[in-house]
């Protein structure tokens, strides 16, 4: 099996595709029939309206998803569609950049581009341009468009490198690629590799999510991330694939390749740049000083610094609002959207292979961190759950969330990571119930139950005096979500290793001081400790998406390893002085 033999079968099928002489099912292709066809294509996220707002003959119910609905397209821009077929994608990208815009399909198949031109030309479109061309070779010139999208085409090469380096060449520089693709988590049958038909329907050419993802970073784009993902079915489909294929979309930015070498540290000995440590010159600094930290001397815990019972310290004895016990996540009740009902009678036992299989495929879909646990009544806000066995779930808030000022910008971030968290969790659910155990989600916007608690019960860390979750692998910035399951059997945790963050917190203190709302209030009490109040109806994370409090975290800003060496060197000192 050649590329050349691979490539001319793909484009004698979607000849016939395209020419309306195939009315084979596929998963990148429908069966004949108006209802069939648009069926299909809703089930890969286009909406009523879009199908309405361009020519009927565009859709061919093709793809694995809806670049266009994530890509965030802007009016004037100039936007790119690998493997175009029909114009579906192009033709509701040109009703986003308009008439001040351009966007251009280009699709290796004679026939497919004649199709879209007589498409373009029934619907009166003239800020679009179809081109007859290959993906590993654009018929584009180099920095000249803003947007590249693609919907499940790319699978269709076997020299993805190529294709992905011919993109970045003709992205300007900072111009984004927002991808439709199908990978696989775990092993395909050699039977499947190495057939044509499979190769046409996008299976065969699929890699591993990590494989295909560091093609994308090694053709030299950054912040390459997974925003949308679910597991892939469709009636028919291969028992052996079902599990292992998962839709997802990819957004990555055009970075110039030589940003790296333009900053170079001058102190090759200071340990910033790795897990190393040098101690400075005064006894009271731990770490390397490079950001500034210093860790003064406390006083041990329990010494009184005086009664405190007087009330709070002068700069915040202002009214205090009432708190509500309701933290970030207050956005409202959400119905479950899983495609999966609950079946009648749920199983209730699960073996390691079936939680194996689920943690694989919830990191593939970007989950960083999975736990199990309880439902302790006190933990829920509102709606009472259905079942009281948790899988706890959490997402990475991305850099740009933490950079953005408090505001709409941030707001709007904040609002699509919740969603993207949201959407995940209902593809797991799907996934649980798929295998007869039943499911309830916990939106991670809704109010049901307070998360941060959830995830501190399930072992993944710890409260900190932000009350924010502190884990090993994310520090503070996370997103948490839940799915409420049948299972009485899951592996939930009887100790916590994370309980020492609490002491350091109480000594840092960084959160307190840089919240602009002091919605996070120290008072000490009678013994002399100090305690913190979070006032909910002061903060504004939840209506500004302010991080504050996050980017000023030890946590974030050193990672969870370096902070619990800083932690147990200080308490190291204190008991060699005692003795």
């Amino acid at each position: 099996m050649t590329e050349k033999e691979i490539k001319d079968f793909v484009k004698e099928r979607y000849s016939k595709i395209a020419a309306k002489e195939d009315s084979s099912s596929c998963s990148c292709c429908s069966e004949t029939g108006v209802d069939r066809i648009i069926q299909q294509a809703k089930a890969v996220g286009y909406s009523e309206e879009e199908i309405k707002s361009i020519p009927a003959e565009a859709i061919f119910g093709l793809g694995c998803g809806n670049p266009t609905a994530l890509a965030e397209i802007k009016k004037g821009e100039t936007v790119l569609d690998l493997g175009s077929g029909g114009g579906i994608d192009v033709f509701l990208a040109a009703n986003k950049v308009g008439e001040s815009g351009k966007v251009i399909g280009v699709d290796m198949t004679e026939k497919m581009v004649e199709t879209a031109l007589e498409n373009a030309k029934a619907g009166g479109y003239h800020n679009v341009e179809f081109k007859l061309g290959e993906i590993e070779n654009l018929p584009l010139e180099d920095n000249s468009v803003d947007l590249v999208i693609s919907n499940c085409v790319i699978n269709l090469t076997p020299d993805k490198s190529v294709a992905y380096r011919e993109v970045y060449r003709v992205l300007k520089e900072g111009g984004r690629i927002l991808i439709s693709d199908i990978v696989t988590e775990g092993h395909l049958p050699d039977e499947i590799r190495k057939s044509f038909q499979a190769w046409s329907e996008c299976i065969a050419g699929a890699m591993e999510k990590e494989e295909y993802m560091e093609t994308i970073r090694k053709a030299g784009f950054g912040k390459v991330e997974v925003i949308d993902a679910h597991f892939f079915t469709e009636p028919g489909l291969d028992e052996r694939l079902k599990g292992k294929l998962i839709s997802i979309q990819i957004k990555a930015i055009k970075t110039p390749v030589d940003v790296g070498s333009l900053i170079k540290p001058e102190n090759k000995e200071c340990g910033c740049e790795g897990p190393a440590l040098k101690p400075s010159k005064t006894e009271t600094s731990e770490g390397c000083g490079c950001s500034g930290e210093t860790i003064l001397e406390t006083p041990e815990i329990g010494e009184s610094e005086g009664c405190g019972c007087e009330g709070l310290s002068p700069e915040t004895t202002e009214q205090i609002e009432e708190n509500d016990e309701c933290s970030c996540g207050c956005g409202g009740e959400f119905p479950d959207e899983s495609l999966v009902e609950n079946p009648k009678k749920p199983v209730n036992t699960v073996n390691n292979s079936f939680l194996e299989d689920f943690e694989k495929f919830a990191r593939a879909m970007g989950i960083v961190n999975i736990g199990y646990t309880r439902v302790n009544p006190e933990l829920v806000n509102t709606e009472e759950p259905i079942y009281t066995n948790a899988i706890v779930l959490t997402l990475e808030m991305g850099e740009d969330i933490i950079e953005t000022p408090p505001g709409s910008k941030a707001q709007e971030l904040n609002d699509a990571t919740y969603k993207k968290m949201g959407n995940i969790t209902y593809a797991l659910s799907d996934f649980i119930r798929s295998q007869g155990f039943a499911t309830q989600v916990a939106h991670p916007y809704g109010s049901m139950l307070n998360f941060s608690p959830l995830g501190q019960e399930a072992g993944l860390g710890w409260i900190g005096q932000s009350g924010l979750l502190i884990t090993p692998e994310l520090g503070p910035r996370q997103k948490i979500s839940a799915i409420l399951t049948s299972i009485e059997n899951l592996p939930v945790k009887t100790h916590n290793e994370h309980s020492w963050i609490p002491e350091y917190c109480e000594k840092c203190g960084k959160c307190i001081r840089a919240c602009p709302e002091k919605a996070l209030i120290e008072r000490k009490t009678c013994g002399g400790n100090k305690e913190i109040e979070f006032i909910q109806a002061r903060c504004i994370g939840c209506t500004q998406g302010c991080t504050y409090c996050i980017e000023s975290c030890p946590f974030d800003e050193k990672g969870y390893a370096h902070v619990k060496d800083i932690f147990d060197r200080i308490n190291a000192r204190l008991k060699d002085r005692k003795n």
